[in-house]
This record gives structure tokens, sequence and C-alpha cells, in this order.
């Protein structure tokens, strides 16, 4: 498996939508939060959306698709630059038909279920916007975006489960696409998208209860062990055993709070030889035992 699907498969990622209906009048909301991502798609009609990470409000028709990794405070109304209260108008369900004046928006937030701060959000801009109409019609993300503005307006049987799927898919587009456009110099994206390091990543993605040493991964990336070391250093910010360890940790959260795994195969998995020194370690990443995160309830997993 490549290093972003892998991570994608690590820190699991949902999807909960809490609006799909339409708006008349005058309205303006922020789905702003701590602990997920907004987004919104405008099902039909137009609005506005404002942010201080816009350099002006974006003009959003039907098909139009926002996003907000960074948990950015935004605005989304129909009028631009609106001074109507947020999260107050009342909105009306596709039942009663598209009015000539409505906006249809879905609305909806991607979240991760592992405690730890998922790299995934560290590869995406402040602020995504996809425009249907100006982006060409064959791209994937246009042709997922019109799959779901087809669900969310024909309120369907199973329309729901289809729309989170399909929105997840999207996310997982985005992401990459974001990825190939942006030469970022460091982070996650710079180190996906450097040949020599993504093969380093790859492995230890794979294997982490192996130990691995830096010529190891060095020979897998066809660079010297000094070369390697920088140049890992320089992308991610810390030493190829650094993210070995983080990574053994963020893979023993979940195998501790979702299966339930014992500490002794915990580490195990992680490549320890004692669970002693194992629980030592998962404690200064974490700060919690692994038998206390054992013990919690499986839909409470914040660190």
């Amino acid at each position: 498996m490549d290093s972003l699907s892998t991570l994608f498969s690590t820190f699991r990622l949902q999807v909960e939508i809490i609006h799909n209906a339409q708006y008349c009048g005058d309205w303006a909301v922020d789905t702003s939060g701590p602990g997920h991502i907004s987004f919104h798609l405008v099902t039909h009609g137009q609005c506005y959306a404002e942010s201080s990470k816009l350099k002006q409000p974006a003009r959003l028709e039907a098909g139009d698709f926002i996003m907000f990794p960074q948990r950015t405070r935004h605005r989304i109304s129909s009028e631009k630059e609106s001074e109507v209260e947020l999260n107050i108008a009342p909105s009306l369900p596709y039942a009663e038909g598209l009015k000539r004046d409505g906006v249809g928006l879905l609305c909806g937030y991607f979240r991760f279920t592992h405690a730890a701060n998922s790299p995934l959000v560290d590869l995406l801009p402040p602020v995504k916007i996809v425009q249907s109409a100006l982006t060409q019609a064959d791209a994937t993300a246009v042709k997922i975006l019109s799959m779901i503005k087809q669900e969310a307006l024909s309120q369907e049987s199973g329309g729901q489960a289809l729309i989170n799927r399909l929105a997840e898919s999207l996310f997982v587009v985005l992401v990459r696409e974001h990825m190939l456009e942006n030469q970022a110099t460091s982070g996650m994206t710079a180190a996906l998208t450097d040949g020599r390091i993504a093969k380093a990543l790859d492995a230890i993605h794979a294997q982490p209860e192996y130990g691995w040493t830096v010529d190891e991964l060095a020979a897998l990336a066809n660079l010297s062990r000094s070369a390697f070391a920088d140049r890992f250093k320089t992308l991610l910010g810390e030493s190829p055993i650094n993210y070995l360890g983080r990574w053994r940790m963020q893979n023993a959260w979940l195998w501790l709070s979702e299966e339930r795994a014992t500490i002794y195969d915990v580490a195990k998995r992680c490549g320890y030889e004692s669970e002693a020194s194992f629980s030592k370690a998962f404690k200064k990443y974490t700060g919690e035992s692994p038998g206390k995160v054992r013990k919690r309830d499986p839909d409470d997993q914040t660190a």
C-alpha cells in the first residue's frame, strides 16, 4: 500500500452531514469549530463565502464546493458581506420543491477518528474551493461532486450512506490533486512527492514493527546515510528514527482503542521487546498509559 493510502487507513476519515436543505431570503451560516473540517456544497442557486483566508468573498454556484481544512472561521451567506445573524435562519426541505429564490446547501464535517493530529490536514490549504463550471468536466472531483449533488437533491433511500462514501472519496481526491499541483518544499506533501523519501516512508508505514535503521532506509532511498538523514529532516522536521517511533505510537493507539489488543501484542507489533519499554514510550508520546487508552470508550478517543 502506498503511503498516502496508509495514512488514510490509519487516521480513519469520517463524514458527518449536518444540513441538506434550502435557504430562502437573507441567511448566513458558520459551521466552523474545533476537531473537524467544515465543508459546503451548493446544490442549487448561488451564495457567497467569506473568510479571513480569502482575499475577497467567493461567489459559489450550483455544483461548487468549499472546504476549510484548517478549521478556519467562515461565513456562507445569501449576500456578499451580509450582516445577517449567523445560524438562525430556518431551512426548507426539498420535499416542498426547489424555490426559485432559494439556495440549496449540503453542509458537513470531515474528521479523523484517530486521537493524534492527522498529517493529512497539513496536506491541504486553509481553504479549498472547487468551482465546477471552471473545472474540466471530466475531472474526478467534478464527477464526484455531481453525484453528491444529485443524491442530495433526490432524497432517495440510501442516499445518506452514498453521500458519506462519495464525500470521503472526494476528500482523498482533493488531497492527491493538491499534492500534485503544489510543489511544497517541506512537510508531508513534500515528503510524499519526493521519490526517494517516499520509498523510505512506504517502508516505515508498511512495517512499523521492524527495527529500521537509518542505513537501511537510506539504502531504500538510494542515498548516502548523511544525505538521507539531512533530506528527511529538512522535509519532515524530524529524524527518521523519531518519525518511526511516532508512527508506531499512532498505530498503537488504534490497536489499543479499536481492536482492544493486549498491551503485550501491541508492544510486539511496534517492535518492542517488553511491555515496560513500550508503555514508557507510549506514555511519553501520548501522555497516557496504554492501559487507560485500551479501557476508554471507543466513542471518546480524544487525546
